[in-house]
């Protein structure tokens, strides 16, 4: 006997069976989360090296093909030189970009610790200069009440012991540190092995970017609606365009105020000058927040080091900041992200929270695709609403009526 199937019932069992299926996903992730977390994990330990190829790729590519047009306009122009042209262009990138890490280890980093170290060391020395300062201010301004004096003594013995005790026991600290890197010294090496593996992936990536991207979307095209991969093609590209553009402009931006900072600290002789230009630098990443959590720290690092330039020092860092945000930043990044600031302040909160520094400097490019995304959608719904009440109506002012609503809130992205 024939069973007679019928393609009402099976639709029906078919999101029964997917509903389900997602039902107990779920929960399985609620009560074994961490099984699932170590998995992902130990997914993404074997894939590293892939890792890192895709990500020093996608950071190498915009000056890869810099240099490729470059020579495609004034020196390899014929079309048989394509090949030559994309490896001689991953090479010269390739020594400009490990050339500069080179250099920027080699000039700041003994600098950063060496200051450290003073620091560490002379601690004590610091704090009383800072004391006498603030004591020899107090005599000269009588009109200060000796109830001042006292409670400044007071507490700036608490935080003379608590900051010794600190210093204290941050030598012991450092070697459990030492010991704890001496051990995990093999670790170290498993991630240097990885890095350098994901840098000859980047290499195969940059060389053959056309071959994957073709590849991609044949597969995006044979498995994906028409409509929908016509989406996919025009809202990736916009994305890639936005994320990539800020991620390239800040660095530029920052790398610019860092260098700009170090200069004048060093023409106003101010002590510490490249750990507080390498703080300044890598702050001013983060948009919004950067200046001010680069600023706190350094200005305390210069009143604890040199009390009497720490009012210069602001005044340095507010019109480099003012510089950055008024001049340099709109010039090099223009309005890429185009994103209000309450939702640049969410993204910093949401994905700092999750993935700390690297959350708070990738996070608002990422919503900022996101939001733009939200917003196209947004829009095109309303105008396809517009669409079919006009359709409906031959009132020509609830007509007028729709086309404002529409405009307001487009207005309101």
């Amino acid at each position: 006997m024939k069973v007679k199937l019928n393609t009402k019932y099976n639709t029906i069992a078919f999101y029964t069976v997917a509903v389900f299926a997602v039902c107990m996903l779920l929960i399985l992730l609620c009560f074994k989360f961490g099984v699932f977390v170590s998995a992902i994990r130990r997914i993404l330990t074997a894939i590293s090296p892939v890792i890192w190829g895709f990500v020093i790729s996608y950071l190498m590519w915009p000056l890869v093909r810099k240099i490729e047009l470059i020579m495609e306009t004034r020196v390899l122009k014929k079309k048989k030189q394509e090949r030559f042209r994309r490896s001689l262009s991953i090479l010269v990138s390739s020594v400009v970009v490990f050339s500069a890490i080179i250099a920027l280890i080699a000039m700041a980093v003994p600098q950063i610790i060496e200051s450290i170290t003073t620091l560490i060391n002379n601690m004590p020395e610091y704090l009383n200069s800072l004391y006498n300062s603030v004591i020899s201010f107090l005599e000269e301004n009588p009109e200060i009440n000796k109830q001042a004096t006292d409670w400044f003594q007071e507490q700036f013995e608490d935080i003379e012991t608590l900051v010794l005790d600190w210093i204290t026991n941050l030598k012991p600290a450092i070697e459990k540190y030492l010991i704890l890197l001496k051990d995990g010294l093999f670790s170290f090496l498993i991630g240097v092995k990885d890095f350098f593996l994901g840098y000859i992936v980047s290499v195969y990536l940059l060389f053959s970017k056309e071959t994957f991207v073709r590849q991609f979307k044949k597969l995006s095209y044979a498995i994906l609606p028409q409509k929908v991969y016509d989406t996919l093609m025009v809202k990736g590209t916009h994305a890639n365009k936005i994320f990539s553009d800020f991620l390239v402009g800040k660095a530029v931006d920052s790398l610019i105020i860092g260098m700009l900072c170090f200069i004048i600290l060093v023409i106003f002789q101010i002590p510490n000058a490249m750990l507080i230009s390498f703080i300044v630098g890598i702050t001013n990443m983060i948009p919004f927040f950067g200046p001010f959590i680069g600023a706190i720290p350094t200005a305390l690092l210069v009143l604890l080091t040199s009390p009497q330039k720490t009012i210069l020092f602001v005044i340095i860092i507010f019109v480099l900041q003012q510089f950055d945000g008024n001049i340099l930043g709109p010039k090099i990044l223009g309005n890429k992200l185009n994103l209000p600031t309450f939702w640049i302040l969410f993204s910093i909160f949401f994905f700092g929270n999750l993935f700390g520094f690297f959350g708070m400097l990738a996070g608002v490019p990422v919503f900022a695709v996101i939001y733009t995304l939200v917003k196209e959608f947004v829009i095109e719904r309303i105008r396809i609403r517009n669409l079919e009440m006009l359709r409906k109506t031959t009132d020509d002012r609830k007509d007028t009526e729709t086309n404002n609503e529409a405009e307001d809130i487009e207005e309101a992205f």
